[in-house]
């Protein structure tokens, strides 16, 4: 897997106090609470009460469920889901792999899938960050356009490519690839779904 990797924040209201002498002096007043609409987020907010995985899954169905996918992305993905498992790669320090296919047109390889999501581990986190550097700058160099975001506190990057958008971060000493193809995904819109399949692959199950 070759290879980076939301963020909620709150405004305080300003209390307008005097102290001298370690004490309060009279006349501390704070602004009116003000109503604001929330906020939509894909945060770490929505996963920081589970836990996160340490290491490769064992099956697809512990990444994400086919019926998760299609809620994800707003609508039935056609065709079939897939698993590939990879085998470990001394060369460049990965132990395990799985890749994880959904909506496979009929007669057509898994690498034609609509999404996919891969998980690698490796030796040590160094490595991992490694190999997520190394998917970042390959896709700048075909011409995709990268962004930083943020998965479960961890950075990411999302990469918009001519044929497929992209997410991918190293957390630990694992990197996840999302990656969906052009038009799987609303226009324009393809930041959050990626985010929100990200985040469903790295909660342990």
């Amino acid at each position: 897997m070759g290879w980076v990797t939301t963020v909620v924040g709150m405004r305080l209201g300003s209390v307008f106090c005097v102290v001298a002498g370690g004490l309060v002096l009279a006349g501390c007043s704070s602004p009116p609470p003000v109503s604001r609409p929330p906020v939509p987020s894909f945060s770490a907010a929505s996963t920081s009460s589970v836990a996160a995985i340490t290491a490769v899954p064992r099956g697809c169905d512990e990444v994400a469920e086919e019926a998760d996918v299609d809620q994800i992305a707003g609508h039935q993905l056609p065709g079939s889901m897939a698993p590939v498992v990879g085998v470990p790669m001394p060369s460049i320090n990965r132990t395990a792999r799985l890749d994880c296919y959904y909506g496979i047109p009929p007669g057509q390889p898994p690498a034609a899938a609509a999404v996919s999501i891969g998980i690698a581990s490796y030796s040590d986190a160094a490595s991992a960050q490694h190999r997520a550097a190394l998917t970042v700058t390959d896709a700048r160099n075909s011409g995709a356009q990268a962004s930083d975001v943020r998965v479960a506190g961890q950075q990411a990057v999302l990469l918009a490519g001519p044929q497929d958008q992209e997410l991918v971060l190293a957390h630990g000493e694992l990197t996840v690839l999302v990656s969906a193809r052009a038009g799987v995904l609303p226009a324009g819109k393809t930041g959050p779904p990626l985010i929100a399949l990200a985040q469903r692959a790295l909660t342990a199950h």
